[in-house]
């Protein structure tokens, strides 16, 4: 158990970094672009985008799906509708649980500049349903573990005059589960135990560091 658990240390570790170097990488095209302008170049005025779709090419390599659509209100209001897909690997215990989720994200944002391309905060509300099974001496069992999470969160969007977007968020909140098991042997509630300790430990979590285009 304790290699399971230093290799999956080591997976949200390089998680983490390939979020962490994109995002550096973004702030320093953003400021190289503000340079250009101070400069005196020309630039489209990000306020005449009004919608904006992305999609988060970093999850893949874990298993994780994700894109989502903004559209701009007015100049500050900002309404996202985002997907989700997760295929989760056998190794979150001994049962082998073969599970995935799925997720509908509903995200309100106030940007703090007239325009998609700025800094903003809201609020989002978050569906997710995870089904497993598994296996062990005492039986098969399949479960399923809804969840519902109301949070905060905040971030950055760049947008370039070509339309090509980034957009980087972060945000936590209170998730709320309830769990229903077939063949509820105890047995089978431990090896379900493990895996929601070690998998939705961060269930509140709420990231996103995707491309795309606005228009």
């Amino acid at each position: 158990m304790k290699t399971k658990t230093f290799f999956r240390k080591i997976k949200r570790l390089t998680y983490s970094a390939a979020i962490i170097i994109p995002v550096l990488t973004a702030g320093n095209a953003s400021a190289q672009s503000h340079e250009k302008m101070s400069k005196g170049e020309s630039e489209k005025p990000a306020k005449e985008f009004k919608n904006a779709i992305n999609v988060c090419p970093g999850g893949i390599a874990f298993g994780f799906y994700s894109a989502n659509v903004e559209h701009l209100f007015g100049k500050h209001h900002g309404l996202v509708l985002r997907g989700d897909l997760e295929t989760i690997p056998k190794t979150y215990s001994d049962a082998k649980i073969d599970a995935s989720g799925k997720a509908v994200i509903l995200n309100y944002r106030y940007h703090f500049g007239e325009g998609l391309n700025s800094f903003y905060a809201g609020a989002y509300t978050r569906y997710r349903k995870i089904k497993g099974d598994g296996a062990l001496d005492t039986g098969d069992f399949d479960f399923k573990l809804p969840e519902c999470t109301l949070g905060l969160n905040v971030g950055k969007r760049w947008i370039w005059d070509s339309g090509f977007t980034l957009n980087f968020a972060l945000g936590y909140g209170y998730a709320y589960d309830e769990l229903k098991v077939n063949n509820s042997s105890q047995a089978a509630l431990d090896a379900i135990d493990v895996f929601r300790d070690d998998y939705t430990f961060m269930n509140g979590f709420l990231g996103e560091f995707s491309i795309g285009y606005a228009f």
